[in-house]
């Protein structure tokens, strides 16, 4: 396979895409990457690239204008969008969803333009094709391949050229950010952690997954349940998302050394207990693995060591028995609450999910136990 050769296959292959190249060392293929990024975006397409999530209920545009006013809700001071001068013609797309603590927007268009006043929270936004050129706080930012951006609240006037680009933009609250943080580090709530948020900067996947199969993941998950949107909230979708940036704003933590307590330590039992008793108190609550930890001052994976040790089973397993006992229970009393709504008060996402883990649990359907009582 010539070089020629390989370059095209590279330019019509799917992004991803792994090929087999033989006789071409890697440093040829990088080169040839390059070069494809180059080409994309010297000639972007006529048509914007499939979304990472919602491409088949997706917002399409035709104008700048058009795409813009989409996005004015989650970019209140957005204050211009455009196409370069020298295309023809713009096209556009975009889908977006709002959950507590963060919301995102998938989009990918040919050619834009974008100038903003200020940005009122902070955001990630991670860059998978095209090419894109940042100005913000007095820096510019060539964007190159995949590339994971963060910019934070108030950081001022900015402006972002783009061709043929493909991306998902993540909106952050700090506070769901922080705590993701402290779960992660084994710290008590108010314990400060230092994430180096003050400045625009470029976020790295070093020893985990990379940035590409890190966005590819989080669009998947929001693709699955975008027509319930309420469904990724109940299983913790925020705190999933917040864990796995921490760890681009803090890749060394990835390696760092955190001693969890002593197997059966009084530290432990402590802890356990203390997490045991908030969600037994309200087992329809909403918990992640973030809150549970900060509330028993240990790491994510002390506080799944512990309850591992103590169970043989993780916290939410844990706490998902738990839940079904008391669904079971009021099963079997006097009620004329529906199962669905039994379901959504014992913390279940739906109905249909409750009535298969009731049923892998107790062997039988929430429907038949009913039928006992009578």
């Amino acid at each position: 396979m010539t070089a020629i050769d390989s370059l095209s296959c590279l330019y019509t292959a799917p992004l991803g895409t792994s090929l087999q190249t033989p006789g071409l060392t890697p440093g040829h293929l990088r080169f040839l990457s390059s070069c494809l990024q180059r080409y994309h975006a010297l000639n972007p397409t006529s048509a914007p690239s499939p979304l990472l999530f919602g491409n088949d209920r997706c917002a399409t545009f035709s104008t700048p204008a058009a795409f813009g006013e989409s996005v004015l809700p989650l970019w209140p001071k957005l204050q211009d969008c455009d196409a370069q001068p020298r295309d023809k013609a713009f096209a556009g797309q975009s889908a977006s969803v709002v959950l507590p603590c963060i919301s995102a927007i998938a989009a990918s268009f040919t050619s834009l333009r974008v100038a903003v006043a200020d940005n009122t929270r902070a955001s990630v936004s991670f860059k998978l094709q095209g090419h894109n050129e940042l100005r913000v706080q007095n820096q510019k930012l060539e964007l190159t391949g995949p590339r994971c951006v963060f910019i934070p609240a108030g950081s001022g006037p900015q402006e972002a050229i783009g061709q043929g680009q493909n991306v998902l933009m993540l909106q952050l609250d700090p506070h769901g950010l922080h705590m993701a943080a402290r779960a992660l580090r084994g710290l008590e709530a108010g314990c400060p952690v230092d994430l180096d948020q003050g400045r625009v900067r470029f976020l790295t996947s070093q020893t985990g997954p990379s940035l590409e199969a890190l966005a590819r993941h989080i669009g998947a998950t929001i693709h699955l349940h975008l027509d319930q949107p309420e469904v990724l909230h109940r299983l913790g979708f925020q705190d999933f998302v917040y864990r796995q940036l921490v760890l681009l704003f803090r890749p060394d933590w990835l390696t760092a050394e955190i001693r969890p307590p002593r197997p059966g330590s009084l530290r432990e039992r402590v802890a356990v207990d203390k997490v045991c008793d908030a969600m037994l108190a309200e087992p329809g609550a909403r918990f992640t693995l973030s809150e549970l930890a900060q509330l028993g001052c240990l790491s994510v994976r002390a506080l799944q060591y512990a309850f591992q040790h103590r169970f043989g089973q993780s916290p939410l397993q844990w706490l998902r028995d738990q839940r079904l006992a008391t669904a079971r229970q009021r099963l079997l009393q006097d009620s004329a609450d529906t199962i669905a709504q039994i379901a959504m008060d014992c913390g279940f996402a739906s109905a249909s999910s409750f009535s298969a883990f009731y049923r892998e649990r107790y062997g039988e359907l929430p429907a038949q136990t009913r039928t006992r009582r009578f």
